[in-house]
């Protein structure tokens, strides 16, 4: 599980393992840098992309009083009934500290009034569109049937295109 300003959060599952192979095939993850990843859970997401030989720092932390690493690549918890809007907070942290990032969030994110405003008043946003619906994990081997579908949105990666899809 996850902490956000201290808190133990229980919405926050694992992007599974093929998930992150796709990301791999398409190189879109960088390898000369270092990644954080903030949204601990049961930290497998750490593990495995270590094993694939990637920089991590994957802490069960709290995101807020942390700044590691020189991208965020992860899925954060998309609520908290005590953190209105924790999506926002998320990315406004990030553009914040200047930290280029690739968030998986659920596909109507990017429908909302705070991200058209986030969107203009920042460039550099960038989309990663998966051909299928993900399915997620709460731990390793668990497997669920996700209601809705996601999508990384990704700011300052500096990928060659504003969208992808894979």
């Amino acid at each position: 599980m996850s902490k956000l300003y201290g808190r133990i959060t229980d919405n926050d599952w694992n992007t599974p393992e093929y998930v992150w192979d796709y990301l791999i095939d398409y190189e879109i993850i960088p390898r000369d840098k270092t990644i954080w990843l903030p949204f601990y859970n049961d930290g497998e997401c750490g593990n495995y992309l270590r094993k694939k030989n990637f920089n991590i720092i994957h802490k069960n932390e709290d995101f807020f009083q942390q700044d590691y690493g020189d991208i965020v690549i992860d899925n954060p918890p998309y609520m908290d009934k005590n953190i209105p809007n924790v999506k926002l907070k998320i990315m406004e942290r990030l553009i914040k500290l200047n930290k280029p990032f690739m968030l998986l969030f659920p596909s109507s994110t990017i429908q909302t009034k705070y991200f058209h405003k986030l969107v203009h008043k920042h460039e550099n946003f960038q989309l990663i569109i998966p051909k299928e619906k993900y399915n997620f994990e709460k731990h390793k081997g668990d497997k669920t049937k996700c209601l809705f579908y996601t999508l990384w949105v990704c700011w300052n990666m500096n990928f060659e295109s504003d969208y992808y899809i894979i």
